[in-house]
């Protein structure tokens, strides 16, 4: 039997669930790609995702051609492309992982609903998340809408199964006859992305990370490894986080391989420390199986609060005050850090997304959505489910968001998590030689220093495009409205 693995957010050959059932049930198997219109050329497509998925894609197909097959690719509506395949090919069946995006539900169900009813056998697996869809319920057997009370029940039903690592036969992914199969070409990455960061975009890189991450145990002076992420996790100007997010979001690593990583780090740990980091980034792990479950359980959340009383807030639609913020000109310098960092890497460190999202809904009051959707132009590793979730947590509109009343203050957050300003410093070179008394509110200087230090504020660096404390007094009635 032959039978068809359409790759999509798994870009990996090892500890894929579908592709190792499709190996392990049929003689021969042809690895598929099909750039849907919809998605690789949509307006709002990030060229940084686009290229890194593009790299995978290329070093997918080499992974391929060590066992004798090659990445077929195609182009078009994916019911379309894949039913030609399907008679071309002389195959019976078709196996892909699940998407949990309102997107992929509409796609993938009408794909297995017209192939069945050809006659073709359609299989789709959990593969993206460690537990999805309605797993995991409360006893009142509803979806869990808060975090830590999910989270202890995802430990107590994985501890109960762990996932183990499938291990498949590569050897039938070799098609040894049948009609000829058109592919294209490897489609090409848009420019100025060769020497990025994430490169090379590999499931072998991915492996190399992972490893790298989880042996660093011990605190400094070696870098900074799981063993330290819970102590050093929100300072950014140490970077202290794994990077790790690019290759989750496009399967060159599963979630499974990460949660065994994580235990086994945590079984060697050399003290509570190590074991508290291991712990903390686990977590991690589950908070991106809760924001997957929330999409799947309340679509509606793509394209609306998820508390639904907040619908009607009255945002601002000041285009110089969201320009100021996307180009990290607000005065504000863990904030602009912020953003400049977002667009020269096309990431951003955790505890900046959570300060810059607060800045853009609490102090400038605009819609959250508006930032979701720079974000997601913007992020190498953008995800519709992470992202939405932590928009709507930051805007105090989602499920176990912070409550509206908690408003980030940017100085405050400048002063505790980068109190040295190496972050700061890092991505706005303007305030390189601002002294640490003034980093955090550089238009606090004595206009004298400000010269002396090459730094004049509305001149070299702006001044605050707004005042926090009156823009906070403003949210707290807009939301109390």
């Amino acid at each position: 039997m032959r039978a068809i693995h359409w790759f999509r957010r798994d870009l990996r050959l090892n500890d894929n669930a579908a592709l190792s059932e499709a190996l392990a049930v049929n003689d021969e198997v042809l690895a598929v790609f099909v750039l849907d219109p919809h998605l690789v050329e949509a307006k709002n497509q990030s060229p940084a995702r686009l290229a890194f998925m593009y790299a995978a894609l290329v070093n997918l197909d080499i992974a391929l051609q060590s066992h004798g097959a090659r990445l077929i690719i195609r182009r078009g509506e994916p019911l379309a492309e894949l039913t030609k395949l399907m008679a071309e090919s002389e195959s019976s069946s078709l196996y892909f992982n699940r998407d949990y995006t309102p997107y992929a539900r509409k796609r993938d169900g009408e794909v297995a609903s017209e192939l069945r009813g050809a006659g073709y056998k359609v299989e789709s697996v959990k593969d993206l998340v460690v537990f999805e869809q309605t797993e995991l319920l409360t006893g009142a057997d509803t979806p869990y809408t808060v975090y830590t009370p999910y989270k202890r029940r995802w430990l107590e039903r994985i501890q109960a199964a762990p996932p183990i690592a499938s291990t498949p036969d590569f050897s039938h992914l070799q098609v040894k006859g049948g009609a000829e199969i058109i592919s294209l070409p490897m489609p090409q990455p848009p420019a100025g992305f060769e020497n990025a960061w994430w490169q090379p975009a590999s499931e072998a890189a991915a492996q190399h990370r992972l490893k790298n991450w989880l042996g660093r145990l011990q605190d400094f002076p070696q870098p900074p490894g799981i063993g330290t992420y819970a102590k050093h996790r929100n300072l950014p100007g140490l970077d202290a986080t794994s990077h790790l997010s690019p290759f989750l979001r496009f399967g060159l690593l599963s979630p499974r391989q990460c949660y065994r990583g994580a235990t086994n780090a945590r079984e060697r740990a050399p003290g509570s420390t190590a074991m508290e980091g291991c712990e903390s980034w686990l977590g991690e792990i589950i908070w991106r199986d809760f924001y997957y479950q929330i999409l799947w359980n309340f679509p509606h959340v793509a394209v609306e609060p998820f508390q639904k009383k907040f619908a009607r807030l009255e945002w601002s639609i000041d285009k110089v005050h969201f320009a100021a913020w996307c180009e990290g000109q607000t005065g504000y310098p863990i904030v602009d850090a912020g953003m400049r960092q977002l667009k020269t890497q096309h990431w951003m460190h955790n505890r900046l997304r959570m300060i810059v999202a607060s800045f853009l809904t609490k102090d400038l009051l605009i819609n959250w959505q508006t930032g979701e959707r720079y974000f997601w132009q913007m992020l190498v590793d953008g995800d519709q489910a992470s992202n939405n979730g932590g928009w709507q947590w930051a805007a105090s509109t989602g499920t176990d968001a912070q409550p509206y009343f908690r408003i980030f203050n940017p100085v405050s957050q400048g002063q505790k998590f980068d109190p040295d300003g190496t972050y700061i410093k890092k991505y706005v070179p303007e305030l390189a030689n601002v002294p640490p008394k003034y980093l955090h509110a550089p238009w606090t200087m004595p206009l004298a220093l400000q010269q002396h230090v090459g730094c004049t504020i509305g001149q070299d660096y702006p001044a605050p495009i707004v005042e926090h404390a009156a823009q906070r007094a403003k949210a707290l009635a807009l939301y109390k409205g």
